[in-house]
């Protein structure tokens, strides 16, 4: 096996990457595993190259795609595990972990035969991780380290406590263009909840995916955050009024109108919290309203018209009830078409309602009309 040296030499060499007595505990764990076939120093030759002996010290910010990487660092966060078919037809198994030091975060991704320590509970968070991965472009976008067959993972004792400058994010600094979120950790109000609706992906026709939405706002602003399989299900369990912690997502423009949008799938977490925001709606007056904005109004219904079925270009029929709302004053009044599902709204010449997220656009006559469509949600309230 080489020169003969002595455990407490061999534990010199890690560096302090833990304690003797977690190191003495491991070897002692080792040798009753190889069930007696190794004596306790070659047991800690095998412990001290899981835990990187001779490998320099790495810190998150120095981590690098493509460097095969060892380093320590705390939990913060903790994904579900994750089943999916490969091309040759096995099923592989992920789960993802969210870890910290003191100079950043990063994803960590379990495969295969590692997925069962989280699946029987063997990492939470604030546990202290040794990990050896490979460093690799993350989903999304930064780096992440991918655990596999040649990576090892361990939780141990640490000589000092890790401690994790977690960054939360409030909605107005994601919406900046040059922030780029691709792990966002943000506590918000849910404002509305949307419908959650199956699909076939994309060149698979035997395989489909579901997709939901909800609005969230905090103190600075509001949010459509988009919740993908697994997560979309959370979506029965949220009320508005809710508030909810978000870890693990990260941040896209959509197709639509260009807006910011956070994305929650594998990688992501989205739990209830006793964690409290205040969110103000912005309401423009209805004579404040501008063409091609997206706004917030309230006013009273001063006219209803039949709901009708229109066929659009692709052959879908949709259902369409236009009204007329008028403010306090009644000297300002704007035409409204309520589309698809909001045309089912009960409401009745005179309610006071609140219209959220609607699209203004040039009407027929010269004037703006409201639309409430897919983004938009509609109540009645009370004087």
């Amino acid at each position: 096996m080489g020169e003969t040296t002595d455990i407490a030499v061999i534990y010199e060499r890690l560096g302090g990457r833990v304690t003797l007595d977690d190191f003495m505990a491991k070897i002692e764990e080792k040798v009753a595993t190889m069930g007696g076939l190794c004596d306790e120093e070659t047991a800690a030759l095998l412990v001290a190259q899981e835990l990187g002996v001779d490998s320099p010290a790495i810190r998150i910010r120095d981590i690098t795609s493509g460097d095969n990487v060892s380093f320590g660092c705390k939990v913060i966060s903790v994904s579900g595990v994750r089943e999916f078919s490969r091309d040759d037809g096995s099923i592989g198994r992920v789960a993802n972990i969210t870890v910290g030091d003191e100079t950043g975060t990063l994803r960590v991704s379990l495969w295969d035969e590692l997925v069962d320590v989280v699946k029987r509970g063997g990492i939470e968070a604030g546990q202290h991780l040794q990990i050896s991965g490979y460093a690799r472009d993350g989903y999304g976008g930064g780096v992440e380290v991918s655990v596999g067959r040649t990576g090892h993972i361990e939780v141990v004792e640490p000589m000092h406590e890790i401690n994790v400058d977690e960054r939360w994010d409030s909605i107005a600094d994601l919406q900046r263009p040059e922030y780029n979120a691709i792990d966002v950790n943000v506590v918000g109000q849910v404002l509305h909840i949307g419908d959650l609706r199956t699909f076939v992906r994309k060149g698979k026709l035997d395989s489909t995916g579901r997709v939901g939405s909800i609005t969230i706002g905090d103190e600075t602003g509001k949010i459509r955050v988009v919740l993908w399989d697994d997560r979309a299900d959370l979506m029965e369990d949220l009320n508005a009024g809710d508030c909810i912690e978000i870890t693990g997502g990260y941040t896209r423009e959509n197709n639509y109108d260009g807006a910011t949008e956070i994305h929650i799938g594998d990688h992501g977490r989205i739990e209830k919290t006793e964690k409290r925001v205040d969110y103000v709606e912005n309401v423009t007056q209805l004579s404040d309203i501008g063409i091609d904005e997206t706004c917030t109004v309230v006013g009273y219904v001063t006219g209803l018209e039949e709901t009708k079925e229109i066929t659009r270009s692709d052959g879908n029929v949709s259902k369409v009830l236009n009204i007329h709302i008028s403010d306090e004053t009644g000297s300002n009044r704007v035409r409204v078409a309520l589309w698809g599902n909001h045309a089912d709204m009960p409401i009745d010449i005179g309610d006071k309602i609140q219209i959220i997220d609607c699209y203004v656009k040039s009407g027929w006559s010269g004037g703006v009309e409201l639309s409430v469509g897919w983004k938009s949600s509609i109540r009645v309230i009370g004087d």
